[in-house]
């Protein structure tokens, strides 16, 4: 059940509060829908045993990757349900995997576990990685504020980093099939 959860982590939502300001939400909405226009690189599935966890794609906007580069979007259409709980238990899973530092960990769970949703099938979440850190959006709304980038460089390698639990995922997304 971590492996459902962790993928499942990428693109659960921050909760962005009423009381947003109408300038930070029209660039934002203007953030979110840059993406849309841009490119798929690759697509793939994430499965565990007979349960199709979600589908997922990576779009940059010249539709090709090299590593490190930004700025990237990921979409997560979820297939099955997720509870809070154990996307952030899959996600600390996952940093554990690939050496983040406890404290940092810690730091960032405490941080998602204040806005983070549980994910219902249906659910498409998007994680857009860039120059001024990292964002999600659900349904072209903004969730939460913008991420620095160490924490929003953790979140991506997730899927993209060499040292990924999940290779056959991250060469399918990186358009490698």
């Amino acid at each position: 059940m971590k492996f459902i959860v962790l993928l499942g982590l990428l693109l659960v939502s921050f909760h962005s509060p009423a009381s947003s300001q109408d300038s930070s939400q029209d660039s934002s909405r203007n953030s979110s829908q840059s993406w849309q226009d841009w490119k798929t690189v690759g697509q793939g599935r994430l499965t565990w045993g007979f349960w199709t966890i979600y589908d997922s794609e990576l779009r940059t906007p010249a539709g090709d990757f090299v590593s490190g580069q930004k700025p990237l979007a990921l979409v997560i259409t979820y297939r099955r349900d997720i509870d809070r709980d154990d996307l952030l238990e899959a996600t600390d899973d996952q940093w554990q995997h690939l050496g983040i530092p406890a404290s940092r960990r810690t730091l960032w769970l405490e941080q998602l576990s204040s806005i983070w949703p549980d994910v219902r099938k249906g659910d498409q979440l998007v994680f857009v990685f860039s120059d001024r850190g990292g964002q999600f959006f659900q349904a072209d709304q903004v969730l939460g504020a913008t991420i620095e980038q160490e924490f929003a460089q953790a979140f991506i390698d997730i899927w993209l980093s060499p040292d990924t639990a999940y290779p056959k995922l991250r060469r399918r997304l990186m358009g490698q099939q």
